[in-house]
C-alpha cells in the first residue's frame, strides 16, 4: 500500500466538496428532522455527490463492473456512515457538557464527524472499490 499524493490531494478535494454537500443538506433536513435523522439523511446526499466525484475525477473504472463498483461504494461508505455518526454525536454531547451556550455545537460536532473517515475511506476506495 502507498499512497499517491497527487491522488489523495484530488480524493480530500473530491471529499471536502461531497463533505460540504454532506454538513449543508444536514442544516436543512435538521429544520424537518430530529439531529441523527439529519445526519443520516445528509450522508445519503453527500454519498451520491462522492460516487460521481470519486468515479469521474479521482478512481477510474478498470476491471470492476459499474454495479459491483457502486455496492462496494456503498459498503465502504455505510462503514463510514457508522464512523460518522458515532463521532458526530459523541462530540456533540462532549461539546455540549463543556461549551453550553454556543449556537454552532451541532455543526461543529458534524463537521468533525464527517472529517475523521477521510484517510481509512481513501484506502478503501482505492484498494477495493475502484481497483
Amino acid at each position: 500500500m502507498y499512497l499517491n499524493f497527487s491522488q489523495f490531494l484530488k480524493f480530500l478535494l473530491a471529499g471536502g466538496l461531497a463533505a460540504i454537500a454532506n454538513i449543508f443538506s444536514r442544516t436543512i433536513f435538521s429544520y424537518f428532522f430530529p439531529y441523527e435523522i439529519s445526519i443520516i439523511f445528509s450522508f445519503m446526499v453527500g454519498l451520491l455527490f462522492g460516487y460521481f466525484l470519486m468515479r469521474n475525477y479521482v478512481f477510474y473504472l478498470k476491471k470492476n463492473f459499474l454495479f459491483k463498483q457502486i455496492i462496494r461504494f456503498l459498503i465502504i461508505n455505510f462503514m463510514a456512515l457508522l464512523q460518522t455518526l458515532l463521532i458526530t454525536i459523541a462530540f456533540k454531547y462532549l461539546l455540549d457538557f463543556f461549551l453550553e451556550n454556543i449556537d454552532l455545537i451541532e455543526l461543529i460536532a458534524h463537521i468533525i464527524g464527517v472529517s475523521c473517515p477521510a484517510l481509512t475511506s481513501y484506502f478503501a476506495h482505492k484498494y477495493f472499490t475502484f481497483k
